[in-house]
């Protein structure tokens, strides 16, 4: 589709107006009630909390996904992600301007309007408002910010002056910030870790954050044991109240730990946004004990070779692991994928497969011929190996997340069978776990392997979470 001129400034969309607008009433000191909502960059909001945070401008988000209300609106971002098609309707333009989330809205105390207006911000006001799209599942979603709402797509520092002082705040500290007001509610949940999800290396199941599943998402700590706390990211992290995942190298430090306390920040949420109304403003901090902990992530190196139709070498392992099992398979297709298997499945009990692990005896899996047969008499292979096709190994481990790898099997590289080389990983093996099989686990036909149906592999959590290879330890507090 081709695109009509995009707006360089706000005036040059229909749809966009007063963005920037000026309220006499604000403008002067004698009515400024000493509290702003304002856009503050993550470094300088997570650092109230002594919070460690990467470099935005390094992290590769959803660019296109900016827009959403629902996901992002607790954030700020920079680029415009509305624009007009040629038809005249709204376009998802945010990919195409660079859209990018760059910190949260939240309310600041202040001692002067002028320290406020010393940042360098814009004024938002009551009758400003901003039009925000998004593209998902190939057809655009698009929402009109009004009021304090329209800060989404403000420059960083722009405020809106609220009439009343609100039950959180940090405050503005000469031109940095520091700890205001947080009247945070405690309350002790359960969390599960799972790795090598779609989402990310690391992710958390927060179900049980049923207080904030209703509210605005404006961001999000997490702190370990050992004191390390880190920020999280809309859109590369925090994905819904109960879906956080992220990438080793994005957020550093958490692996291997004990997480002990999640804390969400948190505003209301306008249910209605076919209207003009906004609700008032109000926000909310929760802190969450938790006892979860989060396996080390491995580094190094993890290559794999098909020895033969009968074996498939594994190099690189960490020395130290203990109990490594894999599973082999390739996947065609998308979200109704068809699966081959190598390695043996299992039917379950609602006439799915659950994909098995097979130990890693030394440096070598072993691949094996065979077949199950569920209740409706369907019968599906696995072991069977094709020329020239790239295979997905996944691991699972009971000191270390390895991640999965791709090794493609070709036949004219087939060598004699000898016995594997022992491996520290394996003489330092613990006793056998039975590790289930993520939500790609599924039988080899066109049905979506996440749905249960005869041909459908595991549901609930393990489909939530996008594909998890292993869930870890939780306990109740």
């Amino acid at each position: 589709m081709k695109y009509k001129k995009l707006m360089a400034a706000a005036a040059a969309l229909g749809i966009v107006s007063s963005v920037f607008s000026v309220s006499a009433s604000a403008a002067a000191n004698d009515d400024f009630s000493g509290y702003v909502l304002m856009n503050i960059p993550y470094s300088s909001f997570y650092g109230v909390d002594s919070a460690v945070v990467s470099d935005v401008d390094a992290i590769s988000s959803a660019t296109n996904k900016t827009g959403n209300y629902g996901k992002a609106g607790g954030a700020y971002h920079s680029g415009i992600t509305a624009g007009t098609a040629e038809d005249g309707s709204v376009a998802a333009v945010g990919k195409d301007n660079g859209s990018k989330v760059q910190g949260v809205i939240w309310a600041v105390k202040a001692d002067s309007l002028d320290a406020v207006k010393a940042l360098g911000g814009s004024e938002i006001t009551d009758s400003s408002s901003v039009t925000v799209a998004t593209m998902g599942h190939g057809s655009t979603n698009s929402s009109v910010l009004n009021s304090y709402q329209a800060l989404a797509e403000a420059p960083a520092y722009s405020y809106y002056v609220l009439n009343t002082a609100p039950a959180n705040y940090v405050e503005l500290d000469g031109t940095g910030f520091k700890a205001g007001n947080s009247s945070a509610a405690s309350k002790n949940i359960d969390v599960s870790a799972s790795y090598g999800t779609h989402w990310g290396d690391v992710q958390l199941d927060i179900g049980e954050a049923e207080e904030t599943s209703d509210k605005i998402i404006n961001g999000m700590v997490i702190t370990a044991e050992d004191g390390t706390t880190r920020g999280l990211y809309h859109l590369d992290q925090i994905w819904s109240f109960n879906q956080v995942a992220w990438n080793l190298g994005a957020i550093n430090g958490l692996d291997g730990k004990k997480i002990t306390k999640i804390r969400y920040y948190r505003s209301v949420k306008d249910t209605d946004l076919t209207d003009v109304s906004v609700p008032a403003y109000e926000n909310y901090v929760y802190d969450y004990n938790v006892d979860v902990d989060v396996s080390e992530i491995y580094t190094g190196e993890v290559t794999g070779k098909f020895r033969n139709e009968k074996g498939l070498d594994i190099s690189g392992l960490p020395a130290d692991a203990k109990n490594v099992k894999a599973r082999v398979y390739f996947t065609t297709g998308g979200r109704n994928a068809e699966y081959s298997y190598i390695t043996p499945v299992t039917v379950n009990n609602r006439g799915g497969l659950d994909m098995d692990y097979v130990d890693v005896k030394g440096t070598r899996v072993s691949i094996e011929n065979g077949s199950v047969t569920n209740s409706e008499g369907a019968v599906t292979n696995y072991g069977e190996l094709t020329d020239g096709t790239e295979y997905t190994v996944d691991f699972t481990c009971d000191n270390y997340f390895i991640r999965s790898i791709k090794v493609v099997y070709n036949a004219s590289e087939n060598v004699a069978d000898s016995e594997p080389e022992s491996s520290a990983a394996d003489s330092s093996a613990a006793s056998s776990s039975s590790s289930k099989a993520s939500s790609q686990a599924a039988a080899k036909t066109s049905t979506n392997p996440t749905t249960g149906s005869a041909a459908g592999g595991i549901m609930g959590a393990a489909a939530v979470l996008g594909g998890a290879v292993l869930v870890t330890r939780r306990k109740k507090n």
